[in-house]
């Protein structure tokens, strides 16, 4: 009798018992896991014919978080980028009314006035064209890291006393001359004068120098305008708003030495009210477009939004379990452990009696 239950574990039967129990546990514990977790399996082996399609969305999914990412960093881009533009646009707002204070027989206070504001105006451009987002500079182009402009002060650049060097001369020249001069003088900047190397070209080259990114399949988009971005030169421009801009505030800043009154003076003023209306119209204009591209960009968001939506519903269906599935299913388990464990309760309390 003794050697009949003491041997028990030792047998054919024994032995399949206990593998028999031994498997239903892992079963039981993987199934807890599944409940506790709501996740099929931690690897794609486990998901069954389920992993071709959780490794195929997988990488989808993946892209499309690098898609949406870049749109977000554009639109935070652009945002900032409006934020300075709409800076500028008030300065060049501000030197229009100056030129029309200081028109016709304007006295020498008021011009002194009106100096004494360009030259501060010309402060906060260099401030306002060095505008950051994060660690990278809104108006630099693919060169975001680079500042647009290096002069501390652009009133005391030397693109400035160049142009204060021409202002001097009216009079013995005429206003077109001073016009004609300090426009070329604006649109030849060598690099660093006061415009980064890399921005120191033409408005149609500084315009494809504008940052491009990636915002879906086959999908790019540039991003933001730079500092000295325009079209080709005229007669009677720069090409570029900004520089446009920044040379009238440098010849009002150079005022002082004129005679206000006098017919080529009152040409100069002339001429730089029309120039200034341009600078403005351009600047609103270029506000207007990067408007198109953040509406564009506020779509293509939403759209990635719905489609990283969609694949991760379609991979939770393939990696998800089914409660209500493995909630039998483990409650069959655990009925099979507890039925395993008495006929082993059973057969450990058999005695040779029992088989006679």
């Amino acid at each position: 009798m003794v050697g009949i239950s003491t041997s028990f574990g030792m047998t054919g039967q024994g032995l399949s018992l206990r593998a028999g129990i031994s498997n239903l546990s892992s079963q039981q514990q993987a199934l807890q896991t599944q409940v506790a977790t709501g996740v099929a399996s931690d690897t794609y082996a486990g998901l069954g014919v389920n992993r071709v399609q959780a490794l195929a969305l997988q990488p989808a999914l993946t892209q499309i978080s690098a898609w949406s990412s870049n749109v977000t960093s554009a639109q935070n881009t652009l945002t900032t980028t409006q934020t300075a533009l709409s800076g500028i646009s008030d300065i060049a707002a501000s030197l229009s009314k100056s030129l029309q204070n200081i028109s016709g027989t304007a006295n020498s206070a008021s011009v002194a006035a009106v100096v004494q504001e360009a030259q501060q105006d010309l402060a906060s451009l260099g401030g306002l064209l060095n505008t950051k987002s994060g660690n990278s500079y809104v108006l630099a182009g693919r060169q975001s890291t680079v500042a647009p402009v290096t002069s501390s002060n652009l009133a005391t650049s030397e693109l400035a006393t160049s142009i204060t060097n021409v202002v001097k001369a009216l009079g013995s020249t005429s206003a077109d001359d001073v016009l004609t001069a300090t426009q070329s003088l604006a649109a030849t900047t060598s690099a660093d004068s006061p415009f980064s190397a890399n921005l120191s070209v033409n408005g149609t080259e500084a315009s494809s120098l504008t940052s491009v990114v990636q915002i879906g399949q086959g999908e790019w988009i540039s991003v933001g305008t730079t500092a000295t971005a325009g079209t080709a030169g005229t007669d009677s421009s720069t090409g570029s708003p900004i520089r446009d801009l920044m040379r009238n505030l440098m010849v009002v800043a150079s005022l002082g030495s004129t005679t206000p009154g006098t017919a080529e003076y009152k040409n100069l003023i002339q001429g730089l009210t029309t120039s200034n209306g341009d600078v403005t119209s351009q600047l609103s204009d270029l506000s207007a477009n990067l408007g198109v591209t953040q509406n564009r960009l506020s779509f293509q968001s939403s759209s990635l939004s719905q489609m990283q939506t969609a694949l991760r519903t379609q991979l939770g269906n393939a990696k998800n379990v089914d409660y209500a599935t493995v909630s039998t299913q483990l409650s069959a388990v655990k009925a099979q452990l507890q039925a395993s464990y008495s006929v082993i309760a059973d057969m450990k309390s058999l005695t040779l009696a029992q088989f006679i």
